[in-house]
C-alpha cells in the first residue's frame, strides 16, 4: 500500500473524527441545551467559531499533508492574478467566518423557540391536569352526598372526567363502582352507574373506549345485573359479589383475553345467563361460589381455549345446563357439593368429551356421564 493511501485514510480518519464532535455539538443533552440557551449570544457565537477554526485547520492541514507540504513561493514572484485569487480566497474566508456566526445566531434562536415551545406545551398540560383535578373534586363530592340527586349528578360528572382524562380514567371507574359499595341500597344511583358502564363498554363485536379497563366489583350487591352484549378486555373481579334478583345477563358478552373472576361469589337469581357468551385465550373460574336456586345456562357458550373451571362450589337447588357449547379445554369440577342440583350435559355434543370431572361424580349427573374420561 502507497504512502498516497495512507494518508488518504489519515486524512478520512481525521474528518470523521471532527464530524462527529460537529455531531455531538447539535445533539446536546436537555441539561446542556438548558444551560447554553441561558448563557450570553456571544458565547455561542465564539463556540461556533472555535469549531469552524478547528474543521478548517484540520482540512487544510490535511491537504497540505496530502500535497507533500509544498512551500509557499516568495511575495515578488506572485503575478496580478495570483494577487487577487489570494485575495478573493481571503475574502472567502471572511465571509465564511460571517456565515458561521449567522449560523450560530440562528441555531440560538432555534434553541430558544423550541424552548419556549416545550415550555408551552408543559404549561398546557399543567393546566390541563389541574382542571382534571378539581373536576375530579367536584365529582367525589357529588358521589358522596347524601342526597341521591347529587349522586346521580357525581356519576354523570365523573363518568364525563374518565372520557375526558384518559391518563385517570381507571381512578374514574374505580370511584364509580365504590358507590356501588358505599350506597348499595340506593337503586337510582346504581342504575345510573351500570347506564353510565354499559354506554361505553361497545357491544359484543366491537370495543368500548372502557373496555379495556379492569373493572373489580369485589363485595357489590348486583340486582337483576345486566352485562349483555358487552366486550371486556380488562379483567373483571366478581369476587364475594351478590347477584340477586330474577335475571343475571353475560349473554352475547365477549370477554377477550381475560378472566372473569369469581371467587366466593353468591347467586341466588332465578338464571345466570351466559348463553352465546364468548370467551377467548381466558377463563371462568367459579371457585367457593354459592348457586342458590339457580340456573346457570351456558347455552352455546364459546370458549376458546379458555378454560371453565368450578372449584368448591355449592349448588343447591340448582342446575347447571347447556348444549351446543364450543369448547377448546376441559371443563373442570373438582371438589363440588351438588344437592338436590344436576347437571345437564347430554346435549353437549362436540364438547361432550372434553368434560372431565374430578374428585368423584356429582349428585344429579345423567347417566351419560359414565361415558367421560377419568
Amino acid at each position: 500500500m502507497g504512502s498516497n493511501t495512507w494518508q488518504y485514510a489519515a486524512v478520512g480518519a481525521l474528518a470523521v473524527v471532527w464530524l462527529l464532535l460537529l455531531a455531538r455539538r447539535l445533539k446536546l443533552p436537555l441539561r446542556r441545551r438548558k444551560r447554553e440557551s441561558q448563557s450570553p449570544v456571544w458565547v455561542s457565537i465564539v463556540g461556533w467559531l472555535v469549531i469552524a477554526l478547528l474543521v478548517a485547520a484540520a482540512a487544510g492541514g490535511g491537504l497540505l499533508w496530502i500535497l507533500g507540504w509544498p512551500t509557499m513561493p516568495k511575495q515578488a514572484a506572485f503575478s496580478t492574478t495570483e494577487m487577487l485569487d489570494l485575495l478573493k480566497i481571503g475574502l472567502a474566508v471572511v465571509a465564511g467566518f460571517g456565515g458561521v456566526v449567522a449560523l450560530a445566531v440562528n441555531y440560538r434562536k432555534q434553541r430558544v423557540t423550541e424552548a419556549a415551545h416545550t415550555h408551552a406545551l408543559n404549561q398546557e398540560e399543567r393546566e390541563r391536569t389541574k382542571l382534571f383535578n378539581e373536576r375530579f373534586k367536584v365529582a367525589a363530592e357529588l358521589l358522596s352526598g347524601e342526597q341521591p340527586g347529587l349522586r346521580i349528578a357525581g356519576v354523570s360528572a365523573m363518568a364525563g372526567l374518565a372520557d375526558d382524562w384518559e391518563a385517570q380514567r381507571q381512578t374514574c371507574v374505580d370511584a364509580l363502582i365504590d358507590q356501588l359499595r358505599l350506597h348499595e341500597d340506593d337503586a337510582q344511583t346504581a342504575n345510573k352507574i351500570f347506564r353510565a358502564l354499559r354506554d361505553r363498554l361497545g357491544t359484543h363485536r366491537e370495543a368500548g373506549p372502557w373496555s379495556e379497563l379492569n373493572f373489580d366489583f369485589t363485595g357489590v350487591r348486583f340486582v337483576d345485573a345486566d352485562f349483555s352484549e358487552r366486550t371486556f378486555t380488562g379483567a373483571v373481579v366478581l369476587d364475594g359479589a351478590e347477584f340477586t334478583g330474577d335475571h343475571t345477563s353475560f349473554e352475547r358478552t365477549a370477554f377477550r383475553h381475560t378472566t372473569l373472576s369469581c371467587h366466593g361469589t353468591t347467586f341466588t337469581n332465578t338464571e345466570v345467563n351466559f348463553q352465546d357468551a364468548y370467551f377467548d385465550f381466558g377463563a371462568i373460574e367459579f371457585v367457593g361460589c354459592a348457586f342458590d336456586r339457580t340456573t346457570l345456562n351456558l347455552h352455546r357458550l364459546d370458549a376458546l381455549y379458555s378454560r371453565i373451571d368450578f372449584y368448591r362450589s355449592t349448588f343447591t337447588g340448582s342446575g347447571v345446563v347447556g348444549h351446543d357449547l364450543t369448547l377448546s379445554l376441559p371443563v373442570r369440577v373438582e371438589l363440588c357439593t351438588f344437592l338436590d342440583s344436576t347437571i345437564d350435559l347430554r346435549t353437549f355434543e362436540a364438547g361432550f368429551q372434553a368434560v372431565r370431572f374430578v374428585g368423584g361424580e356429582p349428585e344429579g349427573l345423567p347417566t351419560a356421564s359414565s361415558e367421560l374420561p377419568q
